[in-house]
């Protein structure tokens, strides 16, 4: 017999965790944009321009996500999602374009991946998560064989493919834990407002 109500109950858990969990996606972003802001003042001056103009473009969208959330009118879960893309996009373009010298593997801005990956994990289902995870995981990886500045002939040497196989494990690695981590954070705190709302304790 289909239960409506267990699906009104997830359905709602899923809208609750949009709605709470995103303040955790916009303060990473913010913190996202710092780190990408420090990496490029390090740089040349072009490559500070580069920098800087994508990251006015999270700027941007980022203070469009918080000021909706400030006045009580959060975005829903599929404008989060094209933010998140618009996320990978922009690292995808900093790790491929960013220095024609470190390209790559050998580009630094691979580590704001991670933020973007561990509170994606702390707002979306775990389905969303997994494949999130295997797109971004795809897309760094691609970057890395097809984009590094190598000089042998092969795309990548033996070392760089043991360097990029940590690096994506530990991406992946990310999703697991923010999803496990959230998913725990969550059910303990619904059975304790459960458990206080039992007659045992009226």
């Amino acid at each position: 017999m289909f239960n409506t109500q267990a699906v009104s109950t997830k359905t709602r858990e899923a809208a609750e965790d949009v709605y709470f969990g995103q303040i955790a996606i916009i303060w990473a972003r913010w913190f996202l944009i710092a780190a990408g802001v420090i990496i490029s003042l390090w740089s040349g001056e072009e490559q500070f321009m580069m920098g800087i103009g994508a990251l006015i473009i999270l700027m941007t969208m980022n203070f469009f996500f918080h000021m909706r959330y400030m006045t009580g009118r959060p975005v829903n879960q599929f404008m989060l999602l094209i933010g998140n893309m618009v996320d990978l996009a922009v690292v995808t373009s900093l790790v491929i374009f960013w220095n024609p010298n470190q390209t790559g593997l050998n580009n630094d801005f691979f580590i704001l991946y991670y933020p973007m990956l561990f509170t994606w994990a702390l707002v979306f289902p775990p389905r969303l998560t997994v494949g999130f995870s295997i797109i971004t995981i795809a897309v760094y990886a691609s970057a890395c064989v097809f984009f590094t500045n190598t000089s042998s002939t092969t795309l990548l040497n033996e070392n760089q493919w043991q360097f990029l196989a940590a690096r994506l494990i530990t991406l992946g690695a990310m999703g697991g834990l923010g999803t496990f981590y959230y998913r725990r954070q969550r059910d303990s705190l619904r059975a304790l407002m459960t458990t206080k709302a039992s007659p045992i304790f009226k």
